[in-house]
């Protein structure tokens, strides 16, 4: 937690969760361990700040300017936005008992996050598949699809869950393709997610097939 938060009501967005030493230290010890921090963070600063550092990953990113966005790309970083939760929050936040401190904060990124977009895509920065959705929103989850969609080319959102999301929890050339020596994680849609997008919401509904590691979980195919 490297900046404030929209649910917790009592750290405003801008805060900075820990000085540059702490990050510093965190990310050594990442390091020595042979892995990489990844950090929750909205504003230019703590996203500048945090990359400056050494975290690689970015979540959630929503206020990143452009001259922040190609230094991202310069030092390798990535980002994972996450625009579902804050559509969702919008609308349900407050049934689910999020206090107005916290609503209220939800129209300060929501926005600017789907500006982004266009923006990390402009500089080049990757960007992986992600959600942030708390547990009785999860449903909502593939919604993030139709999000990115409308500022990013199809090809490229569906990247963000597949090569991309594989390269952020370091299993290249085991998720994301279809490869030997890849796990079997498949799925068959009706139809051409590339034209419609939508074949990839409603929980695979649209899904003739999806196999789990080389087993089918669910198979309506035909012979």
């Amino acid at each position: 937690m490297a900046n404030g938060g929209v649910s917790s009501p009592t750290d405003p967005i801008k805060f900075l969760g820990f000085s540059r030493a702490e990050v510093t230290a965190a990310v050594e010890e990442a390091r020595n361990a042979q892995t990489y921090v990844a950090a929750h963070l909205y504003t230019d600063e703590a996203i500048r700040r945090a990359a400056e550092c050494g975290v690689i990953s970015i979540e959630h990113g929503n206020l990143v300017t452009p001259e922040t966005a190609r230094y991202l790309k310069e030092v390798g970083a990535y980002v994972v936005p996450t625009n579902v939760t804050f559509d969702v929050l919008a609308k349900e936040g407050a049934a689910m008992g999020l206090p107005p401190e916290s609503v209220a904060k939800i129209e300060d990124v929501r926005g600017a996050g789907l500006s982004a977009l266009k923006l990390l895509a402009d500089a080049g920065v990757m960007m992986a598949f992600g959600t942030d959705l708390l547990g009785p929103m999860h449903h909502h989850q593939s919604d993030e699809f139709l999000i990115r969609a409308r500022y990013l080319p199809a090809i490229e959102v569906i990247r963000s869950a597949t090569v991309n999301a594989a390269k952020v929890v370091r299993m290249e050339g085991k998720l994301g393709v279809i490869a030997p020596e890849a796990h079997a994680d498949l799925i068959v849609v009706d139809g051409d997610p590339l034209k419609k997008i939508e074949l990839l919401v409603g929980q695979g509904r649209h899904m003739a097939a999806i196999m789990k590691d080389g087993r089918f979980v669910k198979n309506m195919l035909k012979g």
